[in-house]
């Protein structure tokens, strides 16, 4: 006869004088038992044949075995590890004794290039070692030629005062470079205080004498100068504002007064002055230009095509 209630799974069979209420009692307290039990630890499988996987790549021994057996995989797996371990241990020292050797011991780079055997096949091998020609050493007078083109690459021309005060036989160098060819691009220019040398090479003549004019400071004397270069040469006439540029640099004061101190001076009396259709003053030279023509090329057009 059958008692008690039927769970999915789950069918007891009774004898028939058994006491129903008794037996119903037994099995609720087998049933209440049971719950109290702890669960067995879930293990995960899959984890542990990966774990396997691992310890063999290492060089365990380990196969996942217990795993699939149902036995107790964390112990095998940590037995595995701390037996891996301690093999690592043993062989630490080994590695320790054949690291690399001290520095000391390592061979130098330039005794192991000439150790090293020659290249074959060089095609440079049968030429022969060329060096390179050394410099002929320069003469005084060379050097002093330095000096001097060095200055004019600066723009400045190179009074013979200067020369004399820091050269002890200035004269005489300068006059060695006549005589050679190194020095043939040293050009002397008289000015009106002093002479003056400047190199071909790197300063034209037009700017050498402007150069000059400044260097003697002599105002009047440099206006006129430009005045009548700019009338034989180009020929134009030379408005006032025109020595407020580089390399003049003359404030408009300095110019003024300049002009008022030409005027009745003889050695003075070819520059005159005019204004043109702009109302601007300019110099020119009666010696090259008509005072018509000058006013003629000062005036600026007032229409163009």
């Amino acid at each position: 006869m059958l008692f008690g209630r039927r769970k999915p799974g789950y069918t007891t069979t009774v004898d028939a004088a058994s006491d129903p209420e008794q037996v119903i009692l037994d099995l609720q307290k087998a049933e209440m038992a049971a719950k109290k039990k702890p669960k067995a630890e879930v293990f995960d499988i899959d984890a542990a044949s990966e774990t396997a996987r691992r310890l063999k790549e290492t060089g365990s021994m380990f196969d996942g075995s217990a795993a699939k057996l149902g036995e107790d995989v964390i112990a095998a797996v940590q037995k595995e590890t701390d037996a891996l371990a301690a093999k690592q241990a043993e062989a630490q020292p080994a590695l320790e004794e054949t690291a690399a050797p001290d520095a000391a011991e390592k061979p130098q780079l330039l005794d192991f290039l000439a150790a090293a055997p020659e290249a074959e096949g060089d095609p440079y091998a049968d030429q022969p070692t060329v060096t390179a020609p050394e410099l002929p050493k320069l003469t005084p007078a060379q050097e002093l030629a330095g000096y001097i083109r060095s200055r004019s690459a600066a723009a400045l021309v190179t009074s013979h005062a200067l020369l004399v005060s820091e050269v002890e036989n200035a004269d005489e160098l300068l006059a060695q470079m006549p005589e050679d060819p190194q020095c043939a691009d040293i050009v002397s220019r008289a000015g009106a205080k002093d002479a003056y040398y400047y190199s071909s090479a790197n300063m034209s003549d037009n700017y050498a004498m402007i150069a000059q004019l400044i260097e003697d400071k002599d105002l009047c004397a440099m206006v006129a100068e430009m005045v009548r270069f700019n009338a034989r040469v180009y020929p134009s006439a030379t408005p006032l504002r025109y020595f407020r540029r580089s390399p003049y640099d003359l404030t408009q004061e300095a110019i003024e007064q300049t002009w008022q101190s030409m005027q009745g001076k003889p050695e003075y009396a070819d520059i005159e002055e005019l204004t043109n259709n702009q109302n601007e003053r300019f110099l020119f030279s009666t010696q090259h230009l008509t005072r018509r023509y000058a006013k003629a090329i000062s005036d600026v057009d007032e229409w163009t095509d």
